[in-house]
């Protein structure tokens, strides 16, 4: 009788063992998983940070220089400023009234890099973009870090229908953090710039 019951006491604690080590293993995996995980996060909430930090600077250099044009006269308004290419950018329903593909807010910041640089060569071939892969900072070094750029470029707000009106437009500015050809984050800030008849400053 003694020798059952001690086995049965060996098998309960047996079982006690091994539910304690499940739950050590099911609480401690998850444990590692996020700590192993926590600088793959940081990571990316660095370089989305960066990324914004470039839309920003393209967005400051954008505007610094339309001012610069329209007070030295060689801009009057934004008409013939604004992108029309690739066809349909500035339309947001396409002939049959669906949603246009081309659009620009349809597209992902990659899809319109790449539709402005078809073969890669790092020079634009659609006309009016005020900067394409503009670097702006300075690597540890003292010379220019290329994993951080901005293109910038205008729309035409009422391209799609409205009154058209010259002296307002949206202005993207694409903020993009690489690591070689790879791009690891990008952000994408819109603005709508609009300007007095008389006076140079959007």
């Amino acid at each position: 009788m003694k020798n059952s019951h001690r086995r049965r006491e060996k098998g309960s604690g047996l079982i006690i063992v091994i539910l304690i080590v499940a739950l050590l293993i099911g609480i401690g995996v998850p444990l590692l998983t996020l700590t192993g995980m926590s600088p793959k996060v940081s990571g990316s909430f660095r370089d989305h940070e960066e990324a914004f930090n470039a839309a920003e600077s393209g967005f400051d250099s954008a505007r610094l220089a339309i001012e610069q044009y329209l007070a030295n006269g060689q801009w009057s308004s934004f008409e013939g400023h604004t992108l029309t290419q690739p066809t349909g950018i500035a339309l947001p329903l396409d002939a049959q009234g669906s949603p246009n593909a081309a659009y620009f807010r349809l597209r992902t910041d990659t899809e319109l890099l790449q539709s402005f640089d078809t073969n890669g060569d790092g020079t634009p071939e659609v006309a009016n973009i005020l900067f394409f892969h503009q670097t702006f900072a300075a690597d540890p070094q003292g010379g220019i870090d290329v994993r951080y750029t901005y293109t910038v470029f205008l729309i035409d707000d009422e391209a799609g229908g409205g009154t058209p009106d010259s002296r307002d437009a949206i202005l993207v500015s694409i903020g993009t953090v690489r690591s070689g050809a790879r791009v690891l984050d990008s952000v994408r800030l819109e603005i709508v710039l609009a300007f007095q008849t008389g006076g140079p400053n959007p």
